[in-house]
C-alpha cells in the first residue's frame, strides 16, 4: 500500500499513481468545492480547512484551522484504507503543505512512501500525530 500527495488539478487531470483499491482524501479551502476526480476511486472523503499553521492569526467568528475532529477523520479513514489494503491519493490545493502532512503520517502509519515532495503543514502533522499519541 502506498499513499501520494498531489494537488487540486493532479486529481482533475488524473496526474496521480494507479491501482486497483485506491481511497481519495481530498483538501480544499473552506470556501472552494471538491475537484472532481478524472477517475473513480472506491472511497472518497473530503475537508475544509485552510493552510494555516498554529501561530497564523485568522479574524472570524470561526476558525479555518484543522480541527480535532477534522484531525480524527482524517486518521480514520488513512486506518481504514490501511485495513482494507487500499493505496491512498491525498491532495490540497497546491498538492505539498497540508497533503503532504497527511502523506508523512501515512508514512509513519506504514504505507510506501510514493514519494512527490512535500512540505508538511506542521499544525496538520502536530493534529494527527497527537491523536495517535505520538510526540512531535
Amino acid at each position: 500500500m502506498w499513499i501520494q500527495n498531489v494537488s487540486f488539478d493532479d486529481i482533475k487531470k488524473g496526474n496521480h499513481r494507479v491501482s486497483d483499491s485506491m481511497m481519495l482524501i481530498q483538501i480544499v479551502d473552506i470556501d472552494r468545492n471538491y475537484p472532481r476526480a478524472l477517475m473513480d476511486f472506491d472511497i472518497t472523503v473530503g475537508y475544509k480547512f485552510l493552510d494555516l499553521e498554529e501561530k497564523d492569526v485568522f479574524t472570524c467568528d470561526w476558525d479555518p484551522k484543522i480541527s480535532v475532529d477534522q484531525a480524527k477523520g482524517i486518521l480514520f479513514n488513512l486506518l481504514l484504507a490501511k485495513e482494507r489494503k487500499m493505496d491512498v491519493v491525498v491532495h490540497c490545493h497546491m498538492g505539498v503543505c497540508r497533503s503532504g502532512a497527511v502523506a508523512e503520517v501515512g508514512v509513519m502509519l506504514g504505507f510506501e512512501d510514493a514519494e512527490n515532495w512535500r512540505q508538511p503543514n506542521l499544525l496538520v502533522k502536530k493534529r494527527l500525530m497527537d491523536i495517535l499519541g505520538w510526540g512531535y
